[in-house]
């Protein structure tokens, strides 16, 4: 449920920041930053679970990633559309292939400034939402 729940408001404050006026660029760079820390957070703990023998909290892991990503899965369309200001296509492996980085936009900045798509704004908030669970986790 944690997993679900962060994966939720990590995709509202993205829109919520485009919405008062953050780049496009910036909070498109930010999920990614996000992302991979939640990604790290979450491997960091599983390894250290599974050293310890801790099966209970492998099963917490788990439980952060398959609510992360039924989350950030359901909402990434809604979350691109929220940063992009456009509709977005429905996700398919096309759609997700044709939105890697295009040389001819010119610097990797300019790339950014054209938004997530559903998959990477989906599986961003998942990763992001899955690591933020370990962080809570480790809080109680």
């Amino acid at each position: 449920m944690l997993g679900a729940v962060g994966a939720v408001a990590v995709g509202a404050l993205a829109v919520g920041a485009v919405t008062i006026g953050a780049p496009v660029a910036v909070v498109t760079g930010a999920l990614g930053v996000l992302a991979v820390a939640g990604g790290a957070a979450l491997g960091y703990d599983v390894v250290g679970q599974i050293k310890s023998g801790n099966w209970a909290g492998v099963a917490y892991d788990v439980g952060s990633v398959a609510g992360g990503a039924a989350a950030g899965g359901a909402g990434g369309r809604a979350i691109a559309q929220g940063i992009n200001g456009v509709a977005s296509p429905a996700w398919s492996w096309a759609s997700d292939l044709a939105q890697r980085y295009n040389p001819n936009l010119g610097s990797v900045g300019q790339w950014l400034g054209t938004g997530p798509n559903p998959g990477s704004a989906g599986g961003s908030a998942a990763a992001a939402g899955a690591g933020a669970a370990q962080v809570v986790k480790k809080g109680c």
